[in-house]
């Protein structure tokens, strides 16, 4: 019985020994593998068969169940073409290396990749920006206090300092040229006029104004990156992007990992991505498992009653598992069904689970005020221990 054995350097056939019977060795044509099969055949070998399920494909060769690992023998191979062991183990060692860099220049081009790491990007911003922007509202309350419940928009809140700075300089009519309405613009400068802040220099507000100034491209280069998020999202993830919305989708990749592990992970552990670190505490106390991770972000689980959202948190898991292989494996984009399947299962658990359960209603106190309290050995109620 013959056998047809390749490697990354040329083709071999060998007998069940390992004896080498023919060799090819690979010089960038195309046609070394037929060549072989020819001269096998004008020499009369018989059927061939081989281990390998490509090659078997390409060659039109019987595939054979048989252990294979003694036919393979780098020393052998190198003999039958003339060349040294050394030579071969260069060949082969430089083969893995291209490989291994195609593969990682591959991993690293997937667009759900990208995703995941720019979804990381968009969250340091925002914990960057939350801490930034109160020190701005901290420091410019000193000397404009009222700003800080007039403007909540952090953004709106920005360009106002760095664009006006001392509140002396908050007019009708600079307010206008900065989009704002008459009535918005009037509180606005009442409230600086009557201000209890502390007067500030404008060597005292330069600071802010060049901080705030920072801090605004930065919202800016965030909003490019979220942006960005969720072109891609509709690119990569359609049914993900449709259900869940871009920023969350993308959320959940970045918990996975990429598309592929959140494809294949069970509904279960979709519906606690994000909360890894509350599962393992519950693992290794014995306390209840998390209901929900990331996914808490949807409107419709933090919005339910408590008692609600775990069977609102599985119902959207399911879905989100059947959303991710849908785009992982190219299904078409069925995110408005699946979000309204998921919608009127969420509506059906409010009908359903409308009152808390018992123990949720009945609380603490109210155990009290019905005579609740610990029971003695003889079935008495009492607060404490008798003696």
């Amino acid at each position: 019985m013959l056998f047809l054995a390749s490697t990354v350097y040329g083709y071999f056939i060998v007998d069940e020994s390992g004896r080498v019977i023919l060799a090819q060795r690979l010089n960038g044509d195309n046609g070394v593998l037929n060549a072989l099969l020819e001269e096998a055949r004008r020499r009369g070998l018989g059927e061939l068969y081989t281990y390998e399920p490509g090659l078997a494909q390409v060659a039109k060769l019987v595939e054979h169940d048989f252990g294979s690992a003694e036919l393979y023998s780098h020393a052998r191979f190198a003999e039958a073409l003339g060349l040294s062991l050394d030579e071969v183990l260069r060949i082969v060692r430089s083969k893995a290396l291209e490989e291994t860099r195609k593969g990682v220049a591959r991993e690293s081009g997937r667009k759900d990749r990208i995703i995941a790491e720019t979804i990381k990007a968009v969250d340091e911003f925002d914990k960057t920006l939350n801490i930034f922007v109160s020190r701005i509202r901290e420091w410019y309350g000193l000397h404009f206090p009222e700003l800080n419940e007039l403007v909540e928009d952090p953004a709106a809140y920005l360009r106002l300092v760095y664009t006006l700075g001392l509140r002396e300089n908050y007019t009708l009519e600079k307010l206008r040229e900065l989009g704002y309405q008459a009535e918005p613009a009037k509180r606005l400068v009442d409230a600086a006029a009557n201000s209890t802040g502390a007067p500030f220099t404008d060597e005292d507000v330069e600071p802010i104004r060049t901080m705030a100034s920072a801090v605004y491209q930065l919202y800016s280069l965030r909003g490019k990156l979220t942006k960005y998020t969720e072109e891609l999202m509709l690119r990569v993830a359609p049914n993900l992007a449709g259900l869940a919305g871009s920023t969350l989708g993308a959320r959940l990749i970045a918990s996975a990992g990429d598309l592929e592990r959140l494809a294949k992970f069970p509904s279960s552990t979709v519906q606690v991505l994000g909360a890894e670190k509350a599962l393992f505490r519950a693992i290794r106390k014995g306390a209840k498992p998390p209901k929900h991770g990331v996914i808490f972000q949807d409107p419709l689980i933090h919005n339910a009653p408590r008692w609600q959202r775990g069977k609102i948190a599985r119902a959207y898991a399911g879905k989100l598992s059947i959303a991710a292989r849908l785009d992982f494996y190219g299904g078409e984009d069925l995110s408005g069904r699946l979000r309204a399947e998921f919608e009127d299962r969420v509506n059906k658990i409010k009908q359903l689970f409308a009152k808390p359960p018992r123990r949720e209603s009945e609380g603490v106190e109210g155990g009290r005020e019905r005579g609740g309290g610990r029971r003695d050995r003889g079935g008495r109620r009492g607060r404490g221990r008798r003696y």
